[in-house]
């Protein structure tokens, strides 16, 4: 289709080519590919720092459930603690239980150590989960090709 600009015959060409459209999709790749780097750098340094932490020893400590009441942890196997209430015994799991608030214990360092790990644990999985999205996109578009 031409079209009069001035006196001079233009003809309009698509947008974008296939050529330019494939550049496109490689620059796009390339920065998939570099902030999936960053993230994995990202992940690395938390897990590292999640891993450093050591789990609170509640064993023999009393503490609260917010739905059991008043307990005793009889025993602690590396993050579950067995928790003896008066309605019965209870297998619940650190840091979870402490962070959320479910369970209480008169040790503010205990208590804090776990808000910390699960902070971790959740940065943890939110850069796995935006790994995971850039590898699909980059995905998506090698398929595309």
């Amino acid at each position: 289709m031409a079209q009069r600009v001035t006196g001079i015959n233009v003809r309009r060409r698509r947008a974008t080519t296939k050529q330019q459209r494939e550049e496109q999709k490689k620059i796009q790749i390339k920065k998939l590919t570099f902030q999936i780097d960053e993230l994995r750098g990202k992940l690395t340094e938390v897990t590292e720092a999640r891993d450093a932490m050591v789990l609170p020893n509640l064993e023999g400590r009393t503490v609260e459930h917010s739905q059991y009441g008043q307990g005793k942890v009889n025993g602690q196997q590396d993050a579950v603690l067995t928790i003896e209430y008066a309605r019965g015994i209870r297998k619940q799991k650190l840091p979870f239980v402490i962070a959320s608030g479910c369970v209480t214990v008169d040790d503010i360092e205990a208590t804090e150590s776990c808000r910390k790990m699960l902070d971790l644990d959740n940065e943890q999985a939110r850069l796995r989960k935006e790994i995971q999205y850039c590898e699909s996109w980059i995905s998506d578009l090698q398929k595309e090709s």
